[in-house]
């Protein structure tokens, strides 16, 4: 068995190359806690989380040294965010806060505190949220750690967005990307660059939010981040609806729905079978779009993604009171409201988008 060259697979994964960091990985066959970690994070910068997740678990399982299980927590929390699951994702980073604060590890508890409030800000909990990303942009602003600073400015403008206050999230987002820039990182650049283009379009800034998807695609056409590439195909198809250029946004549709499906990410794909059913019910093609939105309804209902079930309910109770089923039409609108106002989100009045 080859020795685990640990300091080159890291170097792999900083530099964006996870396909080379795996490959290695295999061949040195290095079956401890770090190459299990190391393993599950290049499979997570690849896109495919629920791999990522089992292979975190392995290393969990036979971790002895405290930084490496939370390591490997905090990694497996992001995982479970990014596959729609919050409230386990939260309590696996709440167990690392913990950890860290019973040991005085300061760095990782302020990682343990960023990774809860991204499970909040998922969880629709927003102003708790924005709460622990203010105490967390402090600290990394105060050790001057640029990326990091780059990383929160995109998660508050996430929030902002969901808030309803777009021009504060709009400068959020455009002080991440000049952050990424300074650090010369690209992919958080392109991030930015989504989320800035993600606001544009809610408030109706169509152009430039077409015009940032491009710009990350630009970047993310040379990376392996699977979902990188699907997160921008979605978007931009959303803002060529938006510019009533439906065919163009179906080609886009569809290549989203391969990446995601290709990586298993379930509630961003439910996204994907929305947008794909709002351009097909301007189209049109009720039934059609009345496939895609009970598919979306399934993902979104076994996740914790608000946003999604209550959207999905708006555009169900459109389609069918379209298609004659006016008392479920009625019942699903009355839902959606409700359980947007039980949430403190204001998603029932983005219909417009």
């Amino acid at each position: 068995m080859a020795k685990l060259d640990a300091e080159k697979i890291y170097d792999l994964l900083e530099n964006n190359e996870p396909a080379q960091a795996l490959t290695l990985l295999k061949k040195q066959r290095a079956k401890n806690a770090q190459g299990w970690f190391l393993q599950g994070e290049a499979e997570r910068q690849l896109g495919n989380f629920e791999t990522a997740l089992l292979t975190y678990a392995k290393g969990l399982k036979i971790a002895d040294v405290i930084e490496e299980r939370m390591d490997i927590l905090l990694a497996m929390a992001s995982c479970y965010r990014t596959l729609g699951h919050a409230a386990a994702a939260y309590e696996l980073a709440d167990e690392t806060l913990q950890m860290a604060r019973e040991l005085e590890f300061d760095d990782y508890y302020v990682r343990a505190m960023q990774e809860m409030a991204m499970a909040l800000r998922a969880w629709g909990k927003l102003d708790d949220s924005l709460e622990l990303l203010d105490t967390v942009l402090a600290a990394y602003t105060q050790e001057k750690d640029y990326a990091g600073m780059s990383f929160i400015h995109w998660a508050k403008g996430g929030v902002f967005r969901l808030q309803g206050h777009f021009e504060e999230g709009i400068a959020q987002f455009k002080q991440s990307i000049t952050l990424a820039k300074k650090v010369q990182d690209k992919i958080s650049e392109a991030y930015g660059y989504c989320g800035l283009a993600g606001i544009s379009r809610i408030c109706g800034k169509i152009d430039d939010c077409v015009k940032n998807y491009k710009l990350a695609e630009k970047i993310f056409k040379n990376t392996q981040d699977i979902f990188g590439k699907a997160y921008t195909q979605c978007g931009m198809a959303n803002g060529l609806r938006q510019q009533g250029k439906y065919a163009e946004a179906l080609r886009h549709y569809n290549t989203a729905d391969k990446l995601y499906s290709s990586i298993h990410d379930t509630v961003d794909l439910g996204f994907v079978k929305w947008g794909r059913a709002d351009v097909l019910r301007r189209q049109n093609k009720m039934q059609q779009a009345l496939k895609d939105l009970q598919e979306a309804q399934v993902l979104f209902d076994n996740s914790d993604e608000l946003r999604g079930q209550i959207l999905t309910k708006l555009s169900l109770a459109q389609v069918l009171y379209a298609l004659g089923n006016t008392d479920e039409a009625e019942s699903f609108y009355a839902l959606a409201v409700q359980q947007a106002k039980k949430e403190g989100l204001h998603t029932y009045l983005e219909s417009y988008t």
